[in-house]
């Protein structure tokens, strides 16, 4: 499921970026959800209050009393794998967006094309190229990597957990760490693994998890994990 959010106060410019997003899904035939925000005020609360996420955030910079910027680094803050796409009527802020690793900084009127464009980069690079496949059964399932939160045995299949469902995978946990990313998993128990990239905090026995779930880390697993985790925040 793609993830996006409209953050812009416009009516206007929100019907018109709305109606290009939904058009490049249905091209692409991509599940989808979309959420709109008038204010900035309702996005920080969905946000850092619901902890919700997305995968791409096209976001005004002049919305009331927030400034979009600001909440750019707030985002940035929490979630350094979101692609976000300023549109806004003033060049003002245009150098503050590498600030924030924006993908692009558009100034208003919306160029169609041009906005359609970036939004197939932001969903072929983040998302379209970074999919686990597999099969279950007479079911193929394609499950962005990013998405996944934590990996569990479950008698002879492993549970995968992401922020928006559950799924079965058949075969062993050793097997399917074997065909994820190294660098952004890592076994924390004999019968878990966690996406070290949506992980929130460690403490001696458990990995937090951006959504708010507890991971159990054994004492055999924990130097690991550690190290994983400082690992990827420096490479941030």
């Amino acid at each position: 499921m793609y993830r996006l959010a409209i953050c812009e106060d416009d009516e206007i410019y929100i019907k018109e970026i709305e109606s290009i997003c939904r058009k490049f899904c249905t091209s692409m035939n991509i599940e989808y959800t979309m959420t709109m925000y008038e204010y900035g005020e309702n996005f920080i609360s969905a946000f850092s209050v619901d902890q919700q996420r997305y995968d791409l955030i096209i976001l005004d910079i002049f919305m009331g009393k927030v400034n979009g910027m600001d909440l750019a680094k707030v985002i940035r803050d929490a979630d350094r794998e979101v692609s976000i796409i300023f549109i806004t009527s003033s060049r003002e802020y245009v150098f503050e967006g590498y600030d924030v690793d924006a993908l692009h900084y558009m100034v208003k009127p919306i160029d169609t094309e041009a906005l359609e464009r970036l939004i197939r980069k932001a969903y072929t690079e983040k998302f379209q190229n970074n999919v686990f496949v597999f099969k279950s059964g007479d079911l193929t399932y394609r499950v962005p990597i990013q998405n996944i939160v934590s990996l569990e045995i479950k008698g002879r299949k492993v549970e995968i957990n992401t922020f928006d469902r559950t799924l079965l995978y058949p075969g062993k946990l050793s097997d399917l760490l074997s065909k994820l990313p190294e660098n952004r998993f890592v076994r924390c128990h004999q019968a878990y693994a966690v996406n070290i990239r949506n992980t929130r905090e460690l403490t001696r026995f458990d990995a937090i998890t951006k959504n708010g779930k507890k991971i159990p880390i054994s004492r055999a697993y924990l130097k690991g994990v550690q190290k994983k985790f400082l690992s990827d925040m420096q490479d941030k």
